[in-house]
């Protein structure tokens, strides 16, 4: 008990003041940013390979949208600390879309 006690306040001291570091909040920026648009991108990818003839055409489309916008987001929102508005909102709108085709067209 007394060990966990120890390694809480240790582990509270470590990150305050590593935590007001501008250099390791950039870098921390920088890699959740980068690690957003790698997955963004990988995902896009997969859905962009994987095309078969009897799916669901607007729900493809609608989640390819849905994979770039994020990796836009995350790699201009996130990773360069910008204030763009435009990947968010079409963020939002791919995911409306693919809702919409999945009600309108059933599941893919």
């Amino acid at each position: 008990m007394i060990g966990e006690l120890l390694a809480g306040l240790l582990g509270e001291a470590l990150s305050a003041r590593l935590g007001d570091s501008r250099r390791t909040q950039t870098l921390l920026r920088m890699g959740f940013g980068l690690l957003g648009t790698g997955l963004g991108i990988a995902g896009f990818a997969h859905f962009l390979l994987r095309v078969d003839p009897g799916r669901n055409i607007a729900m493809h489309a609608s989640m390819l949208l849905l994979f770039a916008m994020l990796a836009c987001f995350f790699l201009f929102n996130v990773a360069l600390l910008r204030r763009w508005r435009w990947p968010g909102r079409l963020f939002v709108l791919a995911l409306v879309f693919l809702f919409a085709t999945r009600f309108a067209f059933g599941p893919p």
